[in-house]
């Protein structure tokens, strides 16, 4: 994190593009003018208007930034690990369970302990989302009227990263945005008509994107760095987010949510069912992306495997295990340990954590597995929905695809086991173990059960989805908010002064204070629309299962 890191910390994270590109370069190029896009529209000695779209190289650079802020990759030195950070690491990251902190950054407390006045964090992902997503969006909408497909792509971006950004904080200025609105500021809508919107600018981008599909056409291959310009695999992605969304309304507009899980399914270009496409951050020609985890977990020496996903993947003897996390290598501790924080503990000394399971990183970064669609579709077919398949079936294909993803056996036996849960979880250094009589450990089996009750079957897949869908923090905190599932350890220290329910846990951010200080009328008409205070224990729309 730049604020409180050494300078001399190792710069780790670049792109390395290959020379060879030229379309590439030119975009890179342009990319670093666009804040005076203006200019070079009328500048004679810049690229004349007419060419402006000529191979994409314009609107390309644009994209590619889209692109890279959904999850902060890209970039020199550690400036995307310092986003990455901020905008995943220290919220859904740890909020949805999958990792612990070596590190307290702050006395009076952090995001770690739910203390978000006291530092400043939430203004990253407010931010990033504005200003890479929104502006980039804006430019190409404006230059792409003679590429509906460009503008398509872009428009499944946009709905990819506003959705995160609107499920952590709640409504957000986001039909009028900008400075054309000038002095009055951007306005702030309702989460249900933002929502709505979604499923629009989804259902219209795959409309617009199948006669290019349909003759393989790949005009954003040198700039697509999750599907190098495949157009079948971005329609499927569109669909496949379509279900998730619809998905997270099935407690607040079940009615809708079944209409619009049912289309996904129902278009002809399906959903994500291959690990051949799932959407990453794979890079193009002459482009790849280190996963930012690496520099978190050994630049910066900070970010751990988490207490509750050590908790499950021991006691389920997980074989994902060592393909996600590396043992300990605390001295005391035998050969094969893994080693788990626990959010939210007081610590004291930093350096007695620090020995923990550190994170792998060799993986590209994940915006969506074909696994996550299977879970998806198994908790519509629990519904009643029309998910193409049994629930239990649906179920053990998302563990399959899981395990084929992570390249790892023994998957046959891992669904049958129905004896195996949890383990206990030990804390060595400090007093924040959890013990099979406290009450906090989850005790759930792993074999599906028919003759069990719906809500046994939905923390069945939706504990199986939060193991399958690591590392999207974002995705597995909203699924807990939404479901209550997985069960979490809470935290042990609340500095959130009482605004956070330790046992509920924390529901959203609180908006950052550059709204108070730049557009306070319209912040409090958003708050007005949130329906309860600005703080970490207020529920969104969506939130409405009573967990």
């Amino acid at each position: 994190m730049k604020t409180y890191h050494n300078a001399k910390k190792e710069r780790r994270f670049s792109s390395n593009v290959v020379q060879g590109l030229l379309p590439v370069l030119i975009s890179l190029f342009l990319f670093s003018c666009t804040k005076n896009f203006e200019k070079y529209n009328t500048d004679p000695n810049a690229l004349p208007a007419n060419r402006i779209n000529q191979d994409n190289v314009y609107l390309g650079g644009f994209f590619r930034q889209m692109e890279e802020s959904v999850f902060p990759v890209g970039g020199t030195g550690t400036n995307a690990a310092n986003a990455y950070q901020l905008t995943e690491n220290l919220v859904g990251d740890i909020f949805g369970g999958y990792h612990g902190m070596a590190n307290r950054w702050n006395a009076a407390g952090d995001h770690t302990t739910y203390n978000f006045n006291a530092v400043t964090w939430n203004s990253a992902p407010f931010n990033q989302y504005y200003t890479n997503i929104v502006r980039n969006y804006d430019t190409i909408a404006r230059y792409a009227a003679a590429s509906p497909d460009i503008l398509a792509v872009a428009k499944i971006i946009k709905v990819q990263a506003a959705h995160r950004t609107v499920d952590m904080f709640g409504p957000i200025p986001y039909f009028k945005t900008g400075t054309v609105l000038g002095e009055l500021g951007s306005p702030y809508d309702p989460m249900d008509k933002i929502y709505q919107s979604f499923f629009t600018d989804l259902d219209s981008a795959v409309v617009a994107l199948k006669p290019f599909a349909k003759i393989g056409a790949t005009p954003l291959r040198y700039f697509d760095a999750v599907y190098r310009g495949n157009y079948r695999q971005w329609i499927r992605f569109a669909n496949s987010l379509k279900l998730r969304l619809a998905m997270r309304m099935a407690y607040v507009d079940p009615v809708n949510a079944k209409k619009y899980a049912e289309e996904a399914m129902q278009d002809g270009y399906g959903v994500i069912t291959e690990n051949t496409d799932n959407a990453t951050m794979q890079g193009i020609e002459g482009t790849t992306y280190n996963n930012p985890l690496q520099t978190l977990s050994e630049a910066y020496n900070e970010t751990r495997l988490s207490a509750i996903m050590e908790s499950y993947l021991t006691g389920y003897a997980d074989p994902r295990l060592p393909r996600l996390f590396m043992p300990s290598t605390r001295g005391a501790d035998p050969a094969g340990r893994y080693r788990g924080i626990r959010l939210g503990i007081n610590m004291p000394d930093n350096s007695l954590y620090r020995p923990f399971s550190v994170l792998r990183s060799d993986f590209d970064v994940i915006w969506m597995p074909a696994a996550e669609v299977y879970f998806l579709r198994a908790e519509g077919a629990m519904r009643g929905w029309n998910m193409g398949g049994t629930v239990q079936s649906l179920y053990e294909n998302g563990i399959r695809t899981s395990f084929a993803q992570w390249g790892v056996s023994g998957v046959d036996s891992y669904i049958q086991n129905s004896d195996r849960r949890p383990s206990p979880y030990q804390d060595p250094v400090g007093s924040n173990s959890v013990g099979a009589g406290s009450g906090l450990l989850p005790t759930l089996t792993i074999r599906w059960e028919e003759g069990a009750s719906n809500e046994l079957k939905l923390e069945r897949i939706i504990t199986q989805k939060w193991i399958a869908m690591y590392p999207n923090g974002q995705e597995a905190w909203s699924e807990f908010r939404r479901t209550g599932y997985p069960k979490l350890f809470p935290v042990v220290l609340n500095q959130s002064g009482g605004t956070v329910n330790t046992a509920i846990q924390v529901r959203r951010l609180p908006y950052p204070a550059s709204e108070y200080q730049l557009n306070q009328a319209n912040l409090t008409q958003g708050i007005a629309l949130l329906g309860g205070p600005d703080n970490g224990g207020t529920r969104l729309w969506w939130d409405r299962k009573g967990n």
